[in-house]
């Protein structure tokens, strides 16, 4: 009778050594970006923001939740600024203080001030003026931006076959640039020294060749998003990650589930043959 005893306890042990690890990954997930809506309202003469979605008979938050309280942004988290009927913003800018993985404005006007930006977005018929550093910018058709801050990739598209008609600036360095249309890349500028990118919808490039390079070495290839697309921003991968190799080291739901099934499986099997060991000797 007690080595029966025994046998359970060693079975109840070796259930729980078993079990303690899946019940940690199941409770472990990557965290998946917010998305903030933001649109100027004429009415009021403020901004107001949504989270997830905008619902035109809501009016919205104040601004000053994007950095207090619990509904702030965090590091990560994605804004899309909405046009308005008027393209309006007032004079008042906004300020973020998050790290954003993406930026779309979507044809409206906007002053922001950010943490960084990962992929920014400024569709055609937009006005924009952007602080902080942002790791690829796109700037499409006739839309107008000025990048205050460093820009690693810049990229100036026209959706069509006709040439680029944008206006853009940046007030920081510029690593690369390129020019190009729906038939492809047309030009490729390389190192801008800060405060001098500047390209003109008419007359093109107005920097002086004296400081940025014609030859370089150019990003790897991006998915490029036309004007076309919808107020939400795709959910692209990460920066520099390349592939979902980024995420390997983040526990999945479920993974050790199997294992725990196997070695749970194993462990009855082998106490239920110890019973019958058991009864055939008490007998």
């Amino acid at each position: 009778m007690k080595g029966f005893k025994k046998l359970v306890s060693l079975f109840a042990a070796a259930a729980l050594l078993t079990l303690l690890p899946s019940a940690g990954t199941l409770q472990t997930s990557a965290a998946n970006p917010t998305t903030y809506y933001l649109k100027y309202d004429t009415d009021q003469g403020e901004w107001r923001m949504q989270i997830g979605e905008w619902l035109d008979d809501y009016e919205g938050r104040e601004t000053y939740y994007l950095n207090e309280g619990s509904e702030a942004v965090k590091d990560g988290d994605i804004i899309v600024i909405l046009s308005n009927e008027e393209n309006a913003a007032g004079s008042s800018g906004l300020t973020v203080n998050a790290h954003l993985s993406n930026l779309t404005v979507n044809r409206a006007s906007v002053v922001i001030s950010t943490g960084g930006v990962d992929e920014c977005h400024v569709l055609g018929d937009s006005y924009a003026a952007i602080t902080g550093n942002v790791t690829n910018g796109y700037v499409y058709d006739n839309a107008k931006c000025t990048f205050n801050s460093n820009v690693t990739n810049l990229r100036l598209v026209a959706s069509t076959a006709n040439d680029v008609d944008t206006d853009v600036s940046v007030g920081g360095t510029v690593s690369y640039a390129s020019v190009s249309n729906a038939g492809g890349v047309i030009k490729e500028y390389y190192n801008f020294v800060a405060g001098t990118f500047y390209y003109d919808n008419a007359s093109g490039l107005m920097t002086d060749p004296s400081n940025y390079s014609t030859t370089g070495n150019a990003p790897a290839a991006a998915a490029q998003q036309t004007s076309t697309q919808s107020s939400t921003p795709s959910q692209s991968t990460p920066s520099g990650s390349g592939s979902s190799g980024a995420y390997d080291d983040v526990p999945k739901t479920g993974e050790s589930n199997l294992l725990f099934v196997i070695l749970l499986a194993a462990s009855a099997l082998s106490f239920a043959g110890c019973m019958v060991l058991n009864l055939k000797k008490e007998r």
